[in-house]
């Protein structure tokens, strides 16, 4: 039975700041969150395995996607590590995994959970068929494309209520409560190690009550942006619709598609 893991970094207890989540000159003690990450990411991992998984494939799925550590994790687990990859934050899940994690994530943009936002700080808002969704649901459609249930996320209270708006009464540990977007009441990483660990493992035992996330097919997709020039540059991409002053509209056949389309607008909106 193989688990599939993507592990972001907002969503870790004690991040509260966008100086913590990567390096450079004006990093604040980024070594320190990537440890913090990679012991949230190994405490699923132990989870998953004590569940009863036999094979673990961990995908580091923060800024440039590199940024657990390897060697502490269990041995048998494989990562898939750097940027950019096809499908990103998801690369290397197929139909032949039966249960994903979504681990250190955060809510979407315009909530009012820790560093919120949807891929990239370009984009207002993202919706399928008219519901908004996150990178959450993002991941998780592309999950269900390939018949496969997000079955445990972790992250603030926000995301944690945007989890279960959308997937159910899924398996979701909140390591930490959203006092405004640079602000948070943090559980203690001991104590956001057990309680993964625990939930990882009962989510693996339980994966059959969790559905796949299927939106309807074609998928309309509409893409609202922080300003007009952003969205002149994602339309320079021939398949989009301007729709809107900031915003663009395309239909997808399925959620792969959909989800490189939006992330070749994202790019472009950069121009």
């Amino acid at each position: 039975m193989r688990v599939y893991i993507s592990v972001d970094m907002e969503g870790i207890s004690g991040i509260v700041h966008w100086k913590q989540t990567g390096p450079g000159e004006d990093a604040e003690d980024y070594e320190q969150y990537r440890r913090l990450m990679t012991g949230d990411t190994s405490a699923a991992v132990e989870g998953a395995f004590a569940g009863g998984a036999t094979a673990v494939l961990v995908n580091d799925a923060h800024g440039a996607m590199r940024n657990v550590v390897l060697t502490d994790l269990d041995p048998r687990v494989e990562l898939v590590s750097g940027s950019p990859k096809p499908l990103s934050m998801v690369e290397g899940l197929d139909s032949t995994f039966q249960a994903v994690f979504l681990v250190g994530y955060h809510s979407r943009a315009g909530t009012p959970g820790i560093l919120n936002h949807t891929y990239s700080g370009a984009l207002v808002d993202c919706r399928f068929n008219g519901q908004s969704v996150g990178e959450l649901g993002l991941n998780a459609a592309v999950a269900g494309h390939f018949g496969v249930p997000v079955v445990l996320v972790t992250g603030d209270d926000v995301l944690v209520a945007e989890a279960r708006g959308l997937l159910g009464e899924i398996q979701a540990v909140t390591v930490k409560q959203a006092l405004g977007r640079y602000a948070a009441r943090c559980v203690h990483p001991q104590r956001t190690g057990q309680l993964i660990r625990t939930a990882a493992q009962d989510a693996v035992q339980n994966r059959q009550r969790f559905n796949p996330y299927r939106p309807v097919l074609p998928l309309k997709v509409d893409l609202e942006f922080h300003d007009t020039g952003q969205a002149d540059g994602a339309c320079l991409l021939p398949v989009l619709e301007r729709t809107g002053n900031r915003t663009v509209s395309f239909t997808a056949p399925d959620p792969v598609w959909a989800y490189r389309i939006t992330r070749v607008a994202l790019r472009l909106s950069a121009t």
